[in-house]
């Protein structure tokens, strides 16, 4: 019995080189470049656009981080290698020149901020509530920490209301690396080479005196080229898992119509959660949800316009939608001041979920020492019946 102790390590050591090997060959690892502002002579601390190129060995993911025109915006554009996008410069406003037709692209913009009073107190967004809208191009962001490197690219933007009627900040982190991991703040999301992590931080926001239940949401545009009479499509994904988020066991995933017929495209990913204070814990969580899906246009004068009117209008997928943050008897906005919520977009399919490596071992354990404890029970008893039914010859000296 002795021999079957270093068998089983033996077993344990190549499941683990297994699992590492499968990491690895999924890590999707790409080689990154970054350039801020490229090209732009009259780009001050309060224009930025950063342009990373992200390339694979079969194709590119190109993503531009803009603020230029003062409504947040991301874009994916997904391309062959040989393809080159020059960014053009009005003064400081930017348009792109292409050297080719992409494969895909999509694209995401946070336009505007609501303020609703929640007469239901349950963290809803809904049309029959009174409500304000904060268009966020009427606001200037500075640029704080900017990391450009081989291995990260990430960038801190700020604004600050400072009005008669409104003050606070809000702040939103970019983060890119190319490899997949889960994130180091909770929810811990994944982040992949084809996906860029965002933090959004809304800080002492002045709520309306008139509103007793205020509350915030995000206005979000999608916009993919897709048919624009397709539709973008949400699921709300049950998950076993909450090594990474305890008590959060769903997962929310938006994706294009490209990504959902698995033809790369794109996705939103995040945990239906938000947190109202710095120090992000499981005491100061709250929800997150996600309004119903809504056809519009693209703003006139905006970084989507410019790009997407190159292509048919046929071919754009314009929509909308509203994430709002709070639950019942939470005290509102009011009672932290404070909002942060986490969300990942990226290209292709959203990334699954898995058992980190100390979990594993500990299943393996847990499984493995009673299952060899059993067998070992059920060989012992074996070799034992099988001694009492052939007892040795004993040989008997006659004389």
């Amino acid at each position: 019995m002795t021999k079957m102790f270093p068998l089983t390590t033996q077993m344990y050591l190549w499941s683990l080189l297994v699992i590492l090997s499968i990491s690895l060959v999924n890590s999707q690892n790409r080689k990154i470049t970054s350039l801020l502002n490229p090209g732009c002579i009259h780009c001050s601390e309060y224009d930025t656009l950063l342009y990373i190129r992200a390339d694979g060995s079969h194709d590119s993911v190109h993503q531009v981080w803009d603020f230029t025109r003062h409504t947040p915006t991301v874009l994916f554009l997904i391309s062959s290698l040989n393809l080159t996008m020059d960014v053009v410069w009005d003064d400081n406003k930017p348009s792109f020149k292409l050297s080719e037709e992409p494969k895909y692209s999509f694209a995401i913009a946070i336009d505007k901020i609501y303020e609703y009073n929640d007469t239901d107190d349950n963290g809803h967004f809904e049309n029959r509530f009174p409500r304000r809208q904060y268009p966020l191009k009427d606001l200037h962001w500075i640029r704080g920490d900017l990391v450009q490197s081989d291995n990260e690219v990430k960038l801190l933007m700020q604004t600050y209301y400072k009005n008669d009627f409104h003050n606070g900040t809000i702040e939103i982190k970019l983060d890119l690396l190319p490899f997949q991991d889960y994130a180091v703040d909770l929810p811990h999301l994944i982040h992949t080479s084809n996906s860029t992590l965002i933090d959004v931080n809304l800080v002492n926001l002045t709520c309306s005196e008139d509103y007793e239940a205020s509350r915030f949401a995000l206005h979000f545009l999608l916009v993919s080229t897709d048919k624009k009479n397709d539709t973008m499509n949400y699921t709300m994904r049950k998950s076993l898992d909450d090594e990474h988020t305890p008590g959060v066991f769903e997962i929310v995933e938006i994706v294009t119509p490209a990504s959902r017929r698995g033809e790369g495209g794109g996705f939103l990913q995040f945990r239906p959660v938000a947190y109202t204070e710095p120090q992000r814990g499981v005491a100061v969580s709250t929800n997150a949800h996600v309004s119903n899906f809504n056809r519009t246009d693209l703003p006139y004068e905006s970084t989507l316009k410019t790009f997407y009117q190159r292509f048919d209008r046929d071919d754009v997928l314009i929509q909308d939608m509203v994430v709002s943050f709070g639950d019942a008897a939470d005290g509102y906005y009011k009672q932290h001041n404070y909002t942060s919520w986490s969300f990942t977009v990226g290209y292709g399919s959203p990334p699954k979920e898995s058992f980190s490596f100390f979990v594993i071992m500990i299943i393996s354990i847990g499984l493995g020492i009673p299952v060899f404890l059993a067998m070992s029970g059920i060989i012992y008893l074996i070799v034992r019946r099988y001694k009492q039914r052939n007892p040795p010859t004993r040989f008997l000296d006659d004389e």
